[in-house]
């Protein structure tokens, strides 16, 4: 939704590390990523554990704590500029 909003011309997906994650982050979606973000160090951990080093090298870290609620305000004020960043936009 928030590269959604910033016209961002590439497919995107969310998901997430902890088991209970709506939307658990999988082999088959680390394969297809050519950049993934995440929020914080250990999420780059998970993926590099989980799924191996050749994928964890295509993990930018956002440095943003894994506190906020999904789509408070605050974390997308923080999203958006990082984003950005991250992937060239």
């Amino acid at each position: 939704m928030v590269l959604a909003e910033m016209c961002a011309p590439m497919w995107v997906t969310s998901a997430g590390t902890e088991p209970w994650a709506k939307n658990p982050v999988h082999l088959e979606m680390v394969e297809e990523a050519d950049v993934i973000c995440v929020m914080e160090e250990a999420h780059r951990r998970f993926i590099r554990d989980r799924f191996g080093e050749s994928h964890a090298e295509k993990v930018v870290v956002l440095d943003i704590p894994d506190n906020y609620i999904c789509w408070e305000a605050r974390l997308i004020h923080l999203l958006k500029p990082k984003l950005r960043a991250a992937l060239g936009l």
